[in-house]
């Protein structure tokens, strides 16, 4: 496959934004740039023989956002990942918001399943370097498939309201049992695991209540993601909570996500989550603790992880991160395969 420039592919989404329609005026059009990248210095294996330090240019993602003409716009994120060992497209759709108070999505995006997978991973918003255990295996962020989305939301009175994202697209896809993250990329339908008609559906529902900083929702996936030896359907139902709370400096959240995955060998259950406390002391120090947690069908497999960290925000819109993340696997905290991880992340 050639590799191309996240640049180059840049380009093309905004000129394929620009050639999608042609509007009478010039004024009716509206390009917004823009896009973060981070840095990060990782120390991983303390304390053990396979201790190793090494830098890594981890994202310099691009963004663009389009008024194409009327109510039609587009989006599209060029993701450069690693110094360039991993270029692709996060995602790119058109909308529509002709309707009030919905968009009408087409096109690739994040699966709206809870609120780390679609808003809390960018590392300009994840508090701590990482993904929570549970958010790779089980839900496997970052999840963005090719559909139909739409969202919307309706007041319920002055300060509160009701928001909602229904989603179809191709779906998780793999073979028999295989691991949830290796269901990946399946955005023109994987030609070896031969047609697949059946799409997955979902969506998330949510209340927010602004006044006193709450919100809470409920996430559901489902969907076919391979086949047994008599070409009989196995389904894959992803079902997940996500709640948080808000007051003044202080951000409470948390998110739990359960996955009932048909096999030939038995339903394989899988849950993961988080519990996450952070709190801007001053304007600039914002000290962070998460603790997640994942249970697999593998028993080997089960481990927790305590993330400890500190954030200096040393201006709108850079944030240096320091973290130590503390891993237990079955019953104790293992010194040789902890991690100190220093973060440097701007958006521009």
């Amino acid at each position: 496959m050639t590799r191309r420039s996240p640049l180059g592919l840049l380009t093309v989404g905004v000129l394929v934004i620009s050639g999608l329609t042609t509007p009478q005026r010039a004024e009716a059009q509206a390009l917004t740039l823009t896009g973060y990248a981070d840095f990060e210095a990782l120390f991983e294996n303390v304390n053990s023989d396979d201790s190793k330090f090494y830098f890594d240019s981890h994202h310099v993602n691009f963004i663009a956002v389009g008024k194409i003409s009327g109510d039609l716009f587009a989006a599209v994120e060029v993701e450069y990942e690693h110094a360039g060992e991993e270029v692709g497209l996060e995602y790119g759709y058109l909308g529509f918001t002709g309707f009030k108070d919905v968009r009408i999505m087409a096109g690739k995006f994040i699966v709206p399943f809870g609120r780390f997978n679609k808003d809390l991973h960018p590392t300009t918003v994840n508090k701590l370097p990482g993904r929570p255990l549970g958010f790779s295996e089980i839900l496997p962020q970052t999840y963005n498939d090719v559909g139909l989305w739409v969202n919307g939301a309706k007041a319920i009175n002055d300060d509160n309201r009701f928001v909602f994202d229904l989603f179809m697209v191709n779906g998780l896809l793999g073979e028999d049992g295989d691991g949830i993250r290796s269901l990946r990329g399946n955005d023109r339908e994987k030609a070896e695991f031969g047609s697949d008609d059946n799409k997955a559906v979902g969506g998330r529902i949510g209340l927010e209540f602004p006044y006193v900083g709450f919100d809470i929702g409920g996430s559901v996936y489902t969907g076919k993601y391979a086949q047994d030896a008599a070409d009989n359907g196995l389904n894959l139902t992803l079902l997940g909570v996500d709640a948080s709370f808000q007051k003044k400096g202080l951000v409470l959240r948390g998110e739990l996500v359960r996955a009932s995955q048909e096999a030939t060998g038995g339903k394989l259950t899988k849950t993961g989550g988080y519990l996450q406390a952070s709190y801007m002391a001053t304007s600039r120090f914002e000290p962070v603790v998460r603790f997640s947690t994942r249970n697999m069908p593998n028993e080997s497999a089960d481990a927790s992880r305590l993330g400890i960290g500190l954030n200096f925000h040393i201006a709108a819109a850079g944030i240096v991160r320091v973290a130590y993340l503390l891993n237990m696997e079955k019953d104790a905290f293992k010194e040789d395969n902890n991690s100190v991880i220093t973060q440097f992340t701007v958006m521009f």
